[in-house]
């Protein structure tokens, strides 16, 4: 029997998430999404089993991790245009922003988009955030020029503008080249180019 003397001290090792996504995101991406288990991210990461699911629910959590800092930045970037500014130009500044990842954070973004593209089961798990930014689109579009959020030209801009940026990253993950916030700039830049 352990006497409570026998007890670690000082303050239990944190563990980073980030650390722990990458991980997971590197063996989803080389053995497949459906051949890893749980229990091989604990042990790869290093963490136990308790802890892992403390962090993370689920494998779908694992992936889709990264969605909600871009949508802040997005976000964030959107309110601070000034309203002046026609719509075009704020969306793609703002779509800019928002796939801006930090150099630490290019990596995992990588891994991310490749394990989303080749398991297309996993797209619901970040449908909502995904249309909530969408519909964000959608009522800024609306509000700056003017129109109602229900026009059909304002919804099919929207729309068609989170298709080329949510296009452009999966290019960029797969074919690897440049930033990710250059590949939706250009994507955005042939769509403007498109509308003319």
């Amino acid at each position: 029997m352990r006497s409570t003397n026998d007890r670690p001290t000082g303050r239990p090792r944190t563990i980073d998430p980030d650390a722990v996504s990458l991980v997971a995101l590197r063996l989803f991406d080389e053995q497949g999404f459906d051949a890893v288990s749980m229990d091989d991210v604990a042990a790869a990461a290093g963490v136990s089993r308790r802890s892992l699911f403390r962090l993370f629910p689920n494998k779908a959590a694992l992936v889709w991790g990264g969605l909600d800092e871009f949508a802040a930045r997005f976000r964030q970037a959107l309110r601070s245009r000034p309203a002046d500014e026609p719509s075009a130009v704020a969306l793609r500044a703002a779509y800019r922003i928002g796939a801006t990842f930090p150099d630490d954070a290019v990596e995992v973004t990588r891994h991310r988009l490749r394990v989303i593209r080749a398991n297309p089961s996993l797209e619901h798990v970040g449908a909502a955030t995904v249309t909530a930014l969408t519909d964000e689109v959608l009522r800024f579009v609306a509000e700056r020029t003017g129109a109602t959020a229900d026009d059909l030209a304002v919804a099919v801009r929207a729309h068609t503008l989170a298709a080329a940026a949510s296009a452009a990253l999966t290019w960029w993950a797969i074919h690897g080249e440049g930033r990710p916030e250059d590949a939706v700039d250009r994507a955005i830049a042939l769509l403007d180019r498109r509308a003319d």
